[in-house]
């Protein structure tokens, strides 16, 4: 029995029924919004004659405002929830700690040092190559010497050093 429909039929068939779908479905929310709370009349005049009364009653200067929101309220939320902007969600609290130290001139500068410390592990280099690497990473990071969190910068290279840094030394990497 099916084998005598062809593609083309199959189709035009689809199209029909989707045609009948959604004109029936356009017709019964065109119709719903045409007709009144009882079924009957039309919608737009029971809006405004509705609108009419709700503000003769409640004497509202703002007409703009729907009648329901000034009777109920807004809702209340859950206990222990609350409503917050987008830049306010985080999942640590970021009062304790500073979140330069995590982000910005200081990490890449620390990540860079620890290249220089793999760069001297891997070819048994010295103080003397130490320095020079850290001279081309100076050039990099200008204006170091002055930064707040030099010392911490500083403690960090003592830390990690393979050989003896004076804080002398230390203080003459960055000038």
């Amino acid at each position: 029995m099916l084998h005598g429909f062809s593609t083309l039929q199959l189709i035009v068939v689809l199209l029909v029924l989707a045609l009948v779908w959604y004109g029936g479905v356009l017709m019964f929310f065109y119709l719903k919004r045409k007709r009144g709370p009882f079924g009957v009349g039309n919608a737009g005049k029971w809006a405004n004659q509705r609108a009419d009364r709700g503000q003769q009653n409640t004497g509202s200067a703002d007409a703009g405002e729907p009648l329901a929101g000034e009777l109920m309220g807004k809702a209340k939320l859950p206990e222990g929830m609350s409503s917050v902007g987008m830049e306010d969600i985080g999942f640590v609290d970021l009062g304790g700690r500073n979140v330069e130290d995590q982000q910005g001139l200081v990490p890449d500068l620390l990540e860079e040092i620890k290249n220089v410390f793999l760069l001297l592990a891997k070819e048994d280099g010295n103080k003397r190559d130490f320095l020079e690497l850290m001279k081309a990473v100076k050039e990099v990071y200008p204006g170091m010497a002055s930064h707040p969190r030099i010392g911490r910068i500083n403690g960090f290279i003592a830390e990690h050093a393979a050989f003896h840094l004076s804080a002398e030394e230390l203080e003459n990497l960055w000038y």
